[in-house]
């Protein structure tokens, strides 16, 4: 009679062994298949998704690495930046282009001559960028390269040897583990990007976020509970990340515009902008406050009571007698 394998979490709950190589594997299809998409059509809309798709990929890999030999997950997951990174000066460029373009018909009193000039620059390297992505992505070794890492990450699996976690671990208990690390994480970081003047920690913040955010999707389908808190991250992601916006276009305009009134104008209007945005994160922290969420990932993992001894009136449900006095 072969040996039964001692219960490590709920009866008939999905192990991790089995979560890891679903998880991932879904990632990366949706990965591979927003590459492909982009390399033959480079639409904005597709790029975009081919960023967040590599996120999440890399998020999975993060995830899952205690589950995972050695430093396999770590090699894939450079690989997996790399994309990630390249798209970056063009969703840089394309968002900087719509808001210089906004800005300058929203306020007509700006010198629009500083923000043509800023707009030709931002149109020449968007070209560019785009240029130097397409023959990345196009070419065969790169993709070929990535699947054959992925495929040996799940080559190598070994049930019983190099990994950090325990494959028969229930993937509940597991994901309350990783949604707690993040959470916390949050909590340390939320102080600091409190304070207005303090562009840094905000950034910090908003990484923490994003990367939260993955993580719940990542469970979600084992955890539909989680939907609300996946989307408060969501909502604090598209404050924090307008935030990170402003302020990389406010990097643009004073590395680039010629001191100047017209200069110190746009930075004014820029500034109060900025403030005006910082505003409603404060108001969204009060409604949404991230200082919650480490409580209300342990919510989504409510303590079943023990048993007590069998045939007690505890095990059955019913309270013991009062104590006469």
């Amino acid at each position: 009679m072969a040996r039964s394998i001692p219960s490590t979490g709920e009866p008939g709950s999905l192990r991790i062994w089995f979560a890891s190589r679903t998880t991932l594997t879904a990632a990366a299809k949706l990965f591979f298949a927003n590459w492909k998409q982009v390399s033959k059509t480079l639409e904005e809309e597709q790029l975009h998704d081919l960023r967040v798709a590599s996120r999440r990929l890399r998020e999975a890999l993060a995830l899952f690495e205690p589950c995972f030999p050695s430093d396999a997950a770590s090699k894939l997951s450079k690989r997996v930046r790399k994309v990630t990174r390249m798209l970056g000066p063009i969703r840089n460029a394309d968002e900087a282009r719509l808001f210089f373009l906004e800005l300058k018909q929203s306020r007509p009193q700006t010198d629009t001559a500083v923000l043509d000039e800023l707009l030709r620059a931002l149109e020449q390297e968007r070209g560019l960028a785009r240029s130097q992505l397409a023959a990345t992505l196009r070419h065969p070794r790169e993709r070929r390269q990535t699947a054959m890492l992925l495929d040996a990450l799940h080559d190598r699996l070994n049930l019983f040897r190099g990994q950090k976690e325990n494959p028969f671990l229930d993937f509940r208990t597991f994901a309350e583990g990783a949604l707690t690390e993040r959470a916390e994480t949050l909590a340390v970081l939320l102080p600091s990007a409190a304070i207005e003047g303090d562009p840094a920690a905000q950034h910090r913040l908003r990484i923490a976020v994003k990367k939260m955010r993955y993580r719940v999707e990542l469970v979600e389908p084992q955890l539909p509970s989680a939907g609300a808190l996946r989307d408060k991250l969501k909502s604090h992601q598209e404050v924090l990340g307008k935030l990170h916006d402003l302020d990389v276009f406010t990097g643009m305009v004073r590395e680039r515009v010629a001191d100047g009134a017209a200069k110190e104008e746009l930075l004014g209007v820029m500034e109060q902008l900025r403030h005006e945005l910082f505003t409603r994160f404060l108001e969204l922290l009060q409604a949404m406050p991230l200082a919650a969420v480490p409580e209300e990932v342990r919510l989504l993992f409510p303590r079943r009571p023990q048993p007590g001894p069998a045939g007690s009136r505890q095990s059955r449900g019913r309270p013991f007698p009062r104590r006469q006095g």
